[in-house]
């Protein structure tokens, strides 16, 4: 299922409910080799389980051998994924993010997963090709944020 190419790591998966345990499990793998923070790790374990099901349930409808690629690379500070499927065009970027400030009965339906992978990646981009192809990109921080130190750590530098 997955093969090291050169500049990271490559899966290729059938696009089918299985596809969602198999990328994450070439994650973890990906993750444990490069020593990831775990709060690195989990903040690409749920964008890539975001991803990769949505493609599941709406990337190819119909088509009996849809597959979807995923390389996994590691360029100096940062984490860059990238997943290709043959779908038909979409880009998940181009919607605005839905207003979660409305009563749930007034929100019109999707959006809310590429806003969460957004909000946990520093960088989504999206491109078509004859595939869509999204990359997502996370730097590779010592701390979560929110945690970069103690207001005691603070005021014994002060």
């Amino acid at each position: 299922m997955d093969s090291d190419v050169p500049g990271g790591r490559h899966a290729r998966v059938s696009v089918a409910a299985p596809a969602v345990g198999q990328v994450s499990s070439e994650l973890d793998g990906f993750c444990a080799a490069e020593r990831l923070p775990a709060h690195v790790a989990w903040r690409l374990r749920v964008a890539i389980d975001e991803i990769v099901a949505n493609i599941v349930a709406y990337g190819s409808p119909g088509v009996q051998s849809a597959a979807l690629d995923v390389w996994f690379r590691r360029v100096g500070d940062m984490v860059e994924i990238t997943v290709e499927d043959d779908g038909p065009a979409f880009d998940p970027l181009a919607r605005a993010d839905p207003d979660v400030s409305l009563p749930l009965e007034s929100r019109q339906p999707g959006g809310l997963g590429i806003t969460l992978v957004k909000s946990l990646m520093d960088d989504v981009r999206y491109e078509r090709t004859s595939r869509n192809v999204l990359t997502i990109r996370k730097r590779i921080d010592s701390a979560p944020e929110g945690e970069a130190g103690t207001d005691e750590d603070r005021t014994e530098q002060s």
